[in-house]
């Protein structure tokens, strides 16, 4: 049950959320989504406040939000930790060059 309630939270992220500089498919957005997957609820719960200043998700997901969420490049370096504007729902995201530099960051701020 828990594999199944971590996919439906990521496809339904992914479903919910325009790119800006990246493509769906870029490295740093396929790899933030597999490290989303294999977060704690409370992790999740902790980066969407981050990204959003919202607790916890709507009962019917992300659609439920205010608006789409959004995932900017930033043009920080890629050891740099990502970065939010809560009230428009923009996570800036840096183009991380590894997996483990990637995770390193998420983990500083879940």
């Amino acid at each position: 049950i828990h594999e199944s309630k971590t996919y439906v939270f990521v496809e339904d992220q992914k479903e919910h959320t325009n790119y800006n500089g990246y493509k769906k498919d870029d490295p740093q957005i396929s790899g933030r989504y597999s490290i989303v997957g294999s977060m704690s609820v409370e992790q999740r719960n902790v980066l969407l406040f981050f990204w959003t200043s919202i607790k916890c998700l709507p009962v019917k997901g992300f659609g439920r939000l205010d608006s789409k969420l959004h995932i900017y490049r930033t043009l920080d370096s890629y050891d740099c930790l990502p970065s939010s504007h809560t009230c428009f729902y923009h996570l800036c995201f840096p183009p991380y060059l590894s997996m483990d530099v990637m995770q390193n960051c998420l983990n500083i701020i879940t």
